[in-house]
Formats: structure tokens, C-alpha cells, sequence
């Protein structure tokens, strides 16, 4: 028996040590996956915003498995967060692309991974026809984002109603025509003696291109974003452009803009809207919630941005696919379960239900804005009409040959954001008289944006890429109607 003995110890001491094993292995099956998301989207901000109470609904559904962390960082210190993390090779899970990039250059920094096979085609059907398109955010037959939202509208014309009430004029009556616009501004500025103005905007920011290419839509919309698909050219000294800018200058003539405008950011200028100290602000979509937000009682309308003669719509357009969005990292360890979370929560019916209930804007999800109850306040249905009335799907050079996307990547953006001054700068140099000549000052910048795409076309041909001018140029393109596939193929070329 004493013999027996140590060999009894010995295999207790290994049927101990594989039973302390199996019970690490427990305990660390056991244990919550961290998932982190970091974007510098407003929907992630607060505790109440809908993205992060999206959050707290998966976290709880999943609880013992998973948890996510939504962080929410501004623009200027996410684009610094983010640049660093990939510099340190510590990218979040889930990130958005950072400024001055988009899905491409992750894609082809190996930043970002598909994520095919976490969603289904009944997952993609919910979106607007044409969301998921190669060169866009399928990349070599293999997705990688989606949409954030539906089509969105650079451009409104929002009205205070109380302001309009007080000089005398219809607050349920917005201005048509410019000339009209000009009257009520004028009314407006009168009756406001120095404390109210009948226009206000951000120069500081965007304001006064948001302004400009807002009323250049009702002369020429193929000209109004700076580029037109028709041509293949930039457009920054059209006539819709000059003319657009000519009405600005008659306003600042007219003495009834408020003359904090020129150093006011657009957040600034949405609050003395709301609050009172304009008659009219001429922006982007997401003025309306942010204005409500910050001034809660606010009574505004909305409406299509004056024409000079007010019968022209002012088209806007869009494309259904999104090139900047949010990616799975490459460096993830728990790609399954950001799957998840983006299937069943950030890139679902969930989501985008709050989303409209906080009034961000229209979701990419068309059966989703018909959802009146859905609707936070009564301005919202306006909101949506007129996304469905002024917006139109535009050709892209991408959706046609991938390859125009490196060209893409090669100047930034479109826009060719690098290039100082800008568009909204030149305005304000030209508005406050640092600079006279307006046209000639828009020529020579055109001519600079036009050589930055020639030259960016030749770089990448230069590596062996087929691609060309013609790529950028749509003849068959009708300003009023949304540009099809069928349409692409009436332009492909051999």
C-alpha cells in the first residue's frame, strides 16, 4: 500500500492541475468581451443621445458577453485621437475614418476588414437602392461600411416666426424670390433697430458657402457644389455662382446682415437665430435639431431657398453610397461580436429609430422616415418633405470606374479641402472687401481646382491605372432626375 501511495499523490496532483486549468478556461469564457467604438458624431454624445442609449439597450441584452464603449470626441481632437492610435497600431474596434480620408485609403492602409460575412442581403435591403457600391464602400467586391444616413440637404431656408411676426410680415409666409427675400430682410432689419438683422450666418465656417451654393441651386443646380458631372469641370466661377454671390453682396449692402455674421461659427449663428436676433438663416440640415436643441423654444420654418424669380427648385443632390463611414479595424480580436453590434444595434432599425426621434436627420432607411409617429416635433415633417422633393441621386465617377477612387483618395476629396484659400475664405475676403474682383478671383481659383484634378488624374495613371478625364463626365446627366444604373450604362465605355 505505501508503495501505491505515490502514485496515488501524483495523479491528484495532475487531475488537480487539469481541474485548476478547466476552471481558468470557465473564468475567462466567463468574462465580458470590451468592444470600443470611437467617432466624434453627436449621436454618440450624452447619455440621452441615440446612439449611446443604442448602447445601453445591447450592452443590457448582452450582459456577461459583450460591452461596448461608444466614445464621442469633436472633430479636431477625434481626427488627432484616431491618427495617433493608428500610428501606435492601437486602433478602437469600430472607428470612423479619420479627416482627409475615407473607406478607400483604410482599405488600402489595411486598416479595415469586411464585414460580409456579418451581415445578410436582407440586412442591405433596408437601405436606399444603390447604398453599397464598389469603389464607394465595396472595395474589391468586399464591404466595409454603410450609409449613416439618407439623403441630406445642404441647404434650407429656416425662418423665425416670431421675428417675422414682430416687423409686421406673415410668419407663415417665407420668402419666394429673391427680391422678396431682400424686403422682408430689410423689414425685418428696420423694425429690429441694431438688435435684430434679417440675416445671419457663420462666416467664420461654412456659413457663407452653405449661403452662396444654397442660392446657386436655384440658377443652375449642376453648377451649385463647386463641380459639375456634366462637364467634368469645376464650376466656381459660373454665373449661378457670381449671381449667388452678387445677391450676398446686396444684402451686406442693404445693411440687414447682423454684423457679427463674418466671425460667427455656425453653432454661434444657429443660437442668435433662435433666440431672436435674425429673421433667416440659410444652412445645412442639421441646423434645425441643433437649433432646437440649444434654443428649445424656437418657433421656426422651414422652406426651399429663394429663386430669382421663384419658380426654380433648388435641386440638391446625393449618392446613396456613403465614402466615409465607420470600419471594422483590421487589428480586432472581436470581429464577431462588432458584427453583432452593428447588425443587430449601430446599423439597425434600433438605431435609426432613435435616430429620427432626436430629429438628427433623414436615416438611410426609407421605410423608417415614413414614420410620422417617429416625428420628435411638427417641423420634422417639413423636413422630410422637402429631402423627398429637392433631392436627387447624381452620377459618381466611382460607380462607374472603381479606379476613379484613387483619384479621389490622390486629392483628398472632391472638394480638394487642402487647398488654402478656400472656397468659404475666398467669400469672406471677397464679402468684407480684402479682395475686389470677384470673378476674376473665382477664375483663377477654379483654374487651380481644375489642374489639381488633371494633375491627380496623372499621378494615378502614372501607376499604371486606367483612368482618365471622361471618367469624371456625365453628358447624359438631367439635373431633375435621379441618375440610374441604366444611365451609367448609356456612358460606359468599351
Amino acid at each position: 500500500m505505501k508503495k501505491q501511495m505515490p502514485v496515488l499523490f501524483a495523479l491528484l496532483g495532475v487531475l488537480l492541475f487539469f481541474t485548476a486549468g478547466c476552471a481558468k478556461e470557465d473564468v475567462a469564457s466567463s468574462q465580458e468581451i470590451l468592444i470600443q467604438v470611437w467617432g466624434s458624431h453627436d449621436f454618440w454624445k450624452g447619455e440621452q443621445s441615440p446612439g449611446q442609449r443604442t448602447v445601453q439597450d445591447f450592452n443590457k441584452k448582452y450582459a456577461g458577453k459583450i460591452r461596448v464603449e461608444a466614445r464621442y470626441m469633436p472633430g479636431p481632437e477625434y481626427n488627432t485621437a484616431i491618427q495617433a492610435a493608428i500610428a501606435s497600431n492601437e486602433l478602437p474596434d469600430l472607428f470612423f475614418n479619420p479627416g482627409g480620408t475615407d473607406i478607400r485609403t483604410m482599405v488600402a492602409l489595411g486598416l479595415a476588414r469586411p464585414l460580409d460575412e456579418f451581415v445578410s442581403d436582407t440586412w442591405k435591403q433596408q437601405f436606399y437602392p444603390g447604398s453599397f457600391s464598389e469603389g464607394i464602400n465595396v472595395i474589391n467586391g468586399k464591404t466595409y461600411s454603410w450609409p449613416l444616413a439618407g439623403p441630406q440637404l445642404g441647404s434650407i431656408l429656416y425662418y423665425n416666426q416670431d421675428v417675422l411676426q414682430k416687423a409686421g410680415l406673415d410668419p407663415n409666409a417665407p420668402p419666394k424670390t429673391w427680391d422678396a427675400l431682400r424686403q422682408m430682410a430689410k423689414a425685418i432689419t428696420d423694425k429690429g433697430r441694431g438688435d435684430v438683422y434679417g440675416i445671419v450666418f457663420g462666416g467664420a465656417e461654412t456659413g457663407l458657402s452653405t449661403f452662396v451654393q444654397g442660392f446657386a441651386a436655384t440658377v443652375s443646380p449642376q453648377e451649385a457644389t463647386g463641380f459639375n458631372f456634366k462637364t467634368g469641370k469645376y464650376a466656381y466661377d459660373s454665373k449661378a455662382i457670381l449671381d449667388s454671390f452678387q445677391l450676398l453682396s446686396q444684402l451686406k449692402q442693404d445693411g440687414t446682415i447682423l454684423p457679427s455674421s463674418y466671425t460667427l461659427k455656425t453653432v454661434e449663428a444657429g443660437v442668435l437665430f433662435g433666440q431672436g436676433k435674425a429673421g433667416f438663416l440659410v444652412d445645412g440640415r442639421a441646423r434645425m435639431w441643433i437649433t432646437k436643441r440649444d434654443v428649445p423654444e424656437v418657433k421656426m420654418g422651414l422652406a426651399p431657398v429663394p429663386s430669382p424669380t421663384g419658380s426654380n427648385k433648388p435641386t440638391q443632390y446625393y449618392i446613396p453610397a456613403a465614402a466615409s463611414g465607420y470600419v471594422i479595424s483590421s487589428k480586432t480580436k472581436h470581429a464577431e461580436e462588432v458584427g453583432k453590434f452593428i447588425n443587430e444595434a449601430f446599423a439597425s432599425a434600433v438605431f435609426y429609430e432613435k435616430y429620427i426621434n432626436s430629429a438628427v436627420a433623414v436615416t438611410p432607411f426609407p421605410a423608417i422616415n415614413e414614420k410620422k409617429s417617429l416625428y420628435p416635433y411638427p417641423e420634422y415633417e417639413t423636413f422630410v418633405q422637402l429631402h423627398r422633393d429637392l433631392m436627387r441621386v447624381r452620377p459618381d465617377p466611382a460607380v462607374r470606374n472603381p479606379e476613379a477612387a484613387k483619384v479621389i483618395v490622390e486629392l483628398g476629396t472632391l472638394e480638394q479641402t487642402n487647398v488654402k484659400p478656400n472656397f468659404s475664405e475666398l467669400l469672406q475676403s471677397l464679402l468684407t472687401g480684402a479682395q475686389k474682383d470677384a470673378e476674376g478671383t473665382l477664375k483663377k481659383y477654379n483654374e487651380k481646382m481644375n489642374k489639381g484634378l488633371q494633375d491627380a488624374i496623372g499621378k494615378v495613371q502614372n501607376k499604371g491605372t486606367k483612368i482618365n478625364p471622361d471618367d469624371f463626365t456625365f453628358p447624359n446627366w438631367n439635373a431633375e432626375k435621379d441618375y440610374t444604373a441604366e444611365d451609367y450604362g448609356l456612358t460606359k465605355k468599351d
